[in-house]
């Protein structure tokens, strides 16, 4: 079947920031995948409306993966940024909203976790791919965070 272009278009993407360091296991026997499983995962991102244009929206994300007591196998750090445009016409509030928030931010959230799987194609442990993502779990949070201080 025939695929519909989407009114959501990514316009840039680029890489802000790669931080990737491997660090050896003690135990030789280690499971990478098992190990992987283990990692914490931070995502922070924040999304900006570009002042010369209202169709045109630009994300910032920063994943954290094994970064703040770096277990053994890999500790990384990707920051990206997407500009994207909307074409609104015709379309309801709420697929807008949808578009502008969960759409880019998982756009640019799968951008990163390629660059992360080709950093680590040939590192020892082998690729790390970043599992599945709760994105309305990561814009609660980020609701809850950004409440917090405006109190």
């Amino acid at each position: 079947m025939r695929a519909k272009k989407s009114p959501l278009s990514l316009r840039v993407f680029n890489l802000l920031r790669s931080e990737f360091q491997f660090i050896v296991p003690k135990e030789l026997e280690t499971v990478p995948s098992e190990l992987f499983d283990t990692y914490p995962i931070d995502i922070d991102f924040s999304h900006h409306p570009l002042p010369q244009s209202k169709h045109h929206i630009q994300v910032f994300v920063r994943i954290k993966i094994n970064h703040t007591k770096k277990r053994a196998g890999y500790s990384i750090e990707v920051e990206g940024m997407g500009v994207f445009e909307l074409n609104q016409r015709g379309l309801n509030e709420e697929v807008v909203s949808n578009l502008r928030i969960f759409s880019t931010l998982n756009m640019v959230i799968n951008n990163l976790r390629s660059i992360i799987a080709q950093q680590t194609a040939f590192a020892p442990m082998g690729t790390y791919l970043i599992p599945p993502i709760d994105i309305v779990d990561l814009l609660e949070k980020k609701q809850k965070q950004q409440t917090k201080k405006m109190v």
